[in-house]
């Protein structure tokens, strides 16, 4: 292969001109950009199994779209070439709104004494978000969020797990993406913001899912690779920053997890909500792409973990995208027409679509008659067209040029509200409830932001109960780790891990039942 030239060209219209030596024959393309800086949002681990690192390739002869998981440097035409990144393609660290959240728990007063500046983190599979606290006054000094970079290593914990442990060194690079590109840049976007040096921060909390915080730490993720899962620690764990890579010297709190999958954040986010002080019975949900569930009920706790997946966050979806400026944040129908409205009060071309957006899409298709109950697009309808992806048509509804919603979306998005669905109901039926009997329904995460509850109880994504009894909170872990900071929670939080069974629903006989049921946008009359 002969030294040659290729222009990339980014999605923020930035051009970048890279240099393909000898030496870089046998990579594949999504491994040269990952060296290069400009890593690929390969959702599946670099496994062929979906399109998040879909480029186009273009020379004086030809164009040609490609996997660039799977495509060798050496395979590219010879001579100046011309690569272009969609949207969909780019691994974006811009997240709208995932900072964000309300405590449901009156907090106490800063104790006499108390001073310094404090970190909470929220170390989340799809996004990392933190807040800088004043201990002396309780004010919070920053708040902000950023992709995971360990998103081009797979969308999902089991896509980690398994890069983790298939790949050369992958769980050192899970760690060091973790670290060096994630809260590294997290904690320096919020000491800026704060106007205060990183040295400043005396003490940290973090919470997150037991795969989130093994890779922190770089604990062999081998116990969550097989039934039975056996973590190497649930327990409340102190680390210091130093050990892990990170430049501030202050020790870190990780906060404890209930189960191998029921992690630290469901922990902090039972606490933000003010569950554990309530009177049962009451359910919160936290919409990750590692969807976790706690029901309150007269006898303790109930939790699970479902494999949601990243569709409620953009993820594995034709023009999906995490919520931030120039992405769709509602879409509506009026006069027999769509519309859309981007997040941040923002203007201009819309740039993807938001999950939120898609759960409006799914309530107003379904009441409009556009989508059946199983999700299928109307024959005939005057919204519906066909678009070509990879050589076969799809059926889809476009909003603009460069934006739409397919049948294969759909159905994306029903599996992950299934997975989800099919918990809560085994959580119930365990707890011998009914959804009305339900006082509260927590909705947490940053998915839920900009969630319209009624559309969600719609289409089943919520419990059918009254709306006036669903609250949606935001990042409740990063609001349950900002607590921990502010006060010491460790008896309530002790006695929640004591009093909370965790359930592996592949072990619930009606599981499955329940998953089919809720694969359905509506009961079938």
């Amino acid at each position: 292969m002969k030294t040659r030239s290729a222009t990339i060209h980014l999605p923020d219209e930035t051009n970048v001109s890279v240099k393909l030596n000898t030496s870089d024959a046998a990579k594949t393309v999504a491994d040269l950009f990952e060296e290069k800086g400009y890593g690929l949002n390969m959702r599946c681990g670099g496994r062929g199994l979906c399109r998040g690192c879909q480029i186009t390739c273009k020379d004086a002869n030809d164009t040609r779209s490609l996997r660039a998981c799977e495509t060798p440097v050496e395979d590219l035409p010879d001579g100046p070439l011309n690569i272009e990144i969609p949207h969909s393609s780019w691994h974006d660290h811009t997240i709208y709104g995932v900072s964000c959240f309300d405590i449901r728990l009156e907090v106490p007063p800063a104790p006499k004494g108390a001073h310094g500046v404090a970190l909470a983190l929220d170390i989340g599979t799809t996004t990392l978000a933190g807040a800088l606290w004043d201990l002396s006054t309780g004010q919070c000094l920053a708040d902000d969020s950023i992709a995971n970079p360990q998103r081009k290593y797979g969308d999902d914990v089991l896509s980690r797990i398994s890069y983790s442990l298939d790949k050369p060194s992958g769980l050192k690079k899970l760690q060091r993406s973790l670290v060096d590109q994630g809260l590294t840049t997290l904690i320096r976007k919020l000491c800026r913001q704060a106007n205060c040096p990183e040295d400043s921060i005396a003490q940290a909390t973090a919470a997150g899912n037991p795969i989130m915080l093994h890779t922190l730490v770089g604990c062999s993720l081998e116990g969550l690779s097989k039934y039975p899962f056996r973590p190497e620690f649930l327990e409340t764990r102190e680390v210091q920053a130093m050990e892990i890579g990170l430049r501030p010297r202050l020790p870190i709190t990780l906060l404890p997890g209930l189960g191998p999958f029921v992690g630290a954040d469901v922990v902090a986010g039972a606490l933000a909500s003010g569950m554990l002080e309530a009177e049962a019975p009451m359910l919160l949900i936290d919409y990750g792409t590692n969807g976790e569930i706690i029901l309150k009920h007269d006898g303790g706790y109930l939790a699970t973990a479902t494999a949601a997946g990243p569709a409620f966050e953009g993820g594995r979806l034709s023009c999906g995208a995490s919520a931030r400026a120039g992405v769709v944040s509602s879409i509506q129908r009026r006069n027999n027409h769509w519309s859309y409205e981007l997040c941040a009060g923002s203007n201009g071309e819309a740039k993807g679509i938001s999950g939120a957006a898609y759960i409006d899409f799914l309530a107003l298709g379904l009441d409009t008659g556009l989508l059946n109950p199983f999700g299928r697009f109307a024959h005939g309808h005057p919204d519906v067209t066909e678009h070509g992806v990879d050589g076969d048509t799809e059926r889809i509804v476009r909003f603009g040029d460069d934006i739409w919603i397919s049948e294969p979306d759909v159905a994306e998005l029903l599996q992950a509200k299934a997975a989800l669905g099919a918990g809560v109901q085994a959580l119930l039926e365990m707890a011998g409830l009914d959804a009305s009997d339900l006082q509260t329904v927590f909705v947490a995460g940053g998915f839920g932001y900009h969630l319209n509850p009624a559309h969600a109880i719609r289409i089943g994504l919520l419990p059918p109960t009254p709306l006036e009894r669903v609250d949606t909170i935001g990042n409740s872990a990063l609001g349950g780790a900002s607590l921990s900071l502010q006060a010491d929670f460790t008896k309530e939080i002790e006695t929640l891990c004591q009093n909370c069974q965790t359930i592996e629903l592949n072990q619930v006989p009606s599981f499955a039942n329940h998953y089919t049921d809720a694969l359905l946008l509506e009961e079938i009359e």
